[in-house]
């Protein structure tokens, strides 16, 4: 393993693959086609990558269901809990804490300390930062049991109800970069539509999303002003997916690029001008490929071949400090 040094424009990908023989996190960087396995042993299928803000940091939930949290420079891992796969882990704008939610409460863990505090909150789910580091989003089921989102400060005060949703579960609840906007899919898994919603007026936007109306993966672009997403589509006799941005309003869909797998995680370069993506199922449930794709020119360049490959997340932008 090597440490990682960061070029700010184009970041690295990170990215889950058994291509070593077991599902571990890999690095990828795009300035170059450096490629290296991160960890050894460390992951499992349902590895997701989470990059801290100032992109030294990877978070992820591996082996034995364990919170994992990787130095990119000294290569040193420690171990913090124990919780569900899939749980979206959330760090905080000053790359300190995570906050995710476990045992139907919200978790928040200083990983400089190592000291953990929680707010019960039953049927929680996708706990994030907005970026004044002072208050959490949340989505949790209201009174009548239907799903909402939430803000609440993360000292557990103030709690506010944001959307008066009406329409049953929300999923895929993702805070904007700038804290104005939420995104979120609903109903469920066969039916995936993307909304937004503006968290100051309370309006909500839906997308048009893909012909089948099975949008998945939705990403907000570092400016917070696009979403991108992964939409399946059908030809006879392959299901394929439609790699899609829209503006957060709708009414600005582009298609990129197409995967040959049924969905696909996306993911944003750090300057909001290319989208990494998966494809190379070839039949089969699990991508082989790692695609990027410019959103100007569209012309889609296959990256990294060979393994399984589950899950992406490119780095943020480093903002210098003055």
């Amino acid at each position: 393993m090597q440490a990682v040094s960061h070029d700010r424009v184009q970041g690295w990908i990170a990215y889950t693959s058994n291509r070593g023989g077991s599902f571990d996190i890999w690095l990828y960087r795009p300035q170059d086609g450096l490629n290296f396995q991160l960890t050894q042993g460390l992951g499992e299928e349902f590895s997701v990558p989470y990059w801290s803000p100032d992109s030294r940091r990877i978070a992820f939930i591996g082996i034995g269901n364990v919170v994992h949290l990787l130095d990119t420079v000294t290569l040193a891992v420690a171990r913090i809990d124990q919780i569900e796969p899939y749980t979206l882990l959330d760090w905080s704008p000053d790359s300190r804490s995570l906050a995710y939610v476990k045992n139907e409460r919200i978790v928040v863990y200083d990983t400089f300390s190592h000291r953990s505090y929680s707010i019960p909150e039953p049927g929680a789910s996708d706990v994030q930062w907005f970026p004044s580091g002072t208050e959490l989003l949340f989505a949790a089921p209201d009174s009548t049991g239907i799903t909402q989102l939430f803000r609440i400060r993360a000292d557990s005060t103030d709690r506010r109800q944001i959307t008066q949703n009406t329409d049953g579960p929300l999923h895929d609840v993702r805070l904007s970069p700038d804290g104005t906007f939420a995104l979120y899919t609903f109903p469920g898994a066969s039916i995936s539509i993307i909304s937004t919603v503006d968290l100051a007026t309370g309006a909500i936007y839906t997308l048009e999303g893909g012909p089948l109306a099975k949008n998945y993966f939705p990403a907000w672009s570092p400016d917070s002003r696009s979403i991108a997403y992964s939409a399946t589509a059908y030809k006879e006799p392959n299901y394929y997916s439609l790699i899609q941005i829209d503006s957060r309003t709708g009414q600005n869909q582009r298609t990129l690029a197409a995967s040959d797998c049924f969905a696909t995680p996306v993911g944003w370069s750090p300057n909001g001008m290319k989208i990494a993506y998966l494809s190379g199922c070839t039949g089969v449930e699990s991508a082989s490929q790692l695609w990027i794709v410019d959103i100007r020119q569209q012309m889609p360049v296959n990256v990294v071949s060979g393994g399984r490959i589950t899950a992406l997340q490119w780095s943020p932008r480093v903002r210098l400090k003055r």
